[in-house]
């Protein structure tokens, strides 16, 4: 139950707030379908049963002309919580034209495991660095470096370099991703165009399949599906993962726009 357990609450906050990014396409210039002041909420299920809430909140970074900042939060609710707490906490900062990530910021609290973990990348240098720290301890639990390409992404900035993209049913690509190790190329097949029920009411959307279940991000048994709508805007409309302890789906509940965080 406890190994069951782990991975639900891995999928909750790193599959909701990560694999929702996991399709791109031609390298090219992005005409941005987003702004500052974006906020997606999004209600998550286990079986049927009500599982988490998770948001995404998008603002300009001023520390420096063409930055963006993104906040991501994850919380379990309901059966799952009393199972298994968790309530995370992600930060991003990445830069125009193509997004890449300048580093992510992740403070997780998941059953009896609490953790800071800070990485940053330095494109000069080609290199990504991790640190983690028990946030009950106050112990260093590792310090690592890695090599990384100039333009990486982490698993919240490549949610919005996706959005940049066309997505084309038929195509295959890999997208460069580091989540504090060493940067893996990660294949998406774009597989078909689909209605999709959310809060909102129906919407088109293109469903694409991300390889997370190969081995290079996660070792378990699986399939996960995305689905993004079929607009200039191309939301993130639904996440669903079919795996060992059953079916985990994240569905869009609200989008939110703060004109005064432009």
């Amino acid at each position: 139950m406890k190994r069951s357990m782990n991975l639900v609450a891995w999928l909750l906050p790193g599959l909701l707030l990560g694999a929702l990014f996991l399709a791109a396409g031609a390298a090219q210039e992005p005409r941005l379908p987003f702004s500052a002041g974006e906020k997606l909420r999004y209600k998550v299920s286990w079986r049927l049963l009500p599982a988490g809430n998770a948001e995404l909140k998008l603002t300009e970074d001023r520390s420096a002309p063409g930055r963006w900042r993104v906040e991501g939060k994850a919380a379990s609710v309901g059966t799952v919580s009393n199972i298994y707490k968790v309530e995370d906490e992600y930060q991003s900062s990445f830069r125009n034209p193509l997004l890449c990530s300048n580093g992510l910021r992740k403070t997780i609290h998941e059953g009896g495991r609490h953790r800071d973990v800070k990485l940053e990348f330095d494109a000069r240098r080609g290199i990504a660095r991790v640190e983690e720290k028990d946030l009950e301890t106050g112990a260093m639990v590792r310090a690592e470096q890695f090599a990384a390409p100039a333009c990486v992404h982490d698993i919240l900035s490549a949610l919005y370099y996706v959005r940049t993209r066309p997505l084309t049913v038929g195509q295959s690509f890999e997208v460069p991703v580091n989540d504090g190790s060493k940067t893996i190329q990660l294949r998406v097949e774009v597989q078909a165009e689909e209605e999709i029920s959310t809060d909102l009411g129906k919407q088109r959307a293109v469903r694409v399949e991300p390889a997370v279940f190969d081995g290079k991000l996660f070792s378990g048994k699986g399939r996960m599906h995305v689905w993004f709508s079929k607009d200039a805007q191309r939301v993130p409309l639904q996440l669903r993962a079919q795996i060992g302890v059953g079916t985990i789906t994240a569905t869009l509940a609200a989008i939110e726009r703060d004109e005064t965080a432009r």
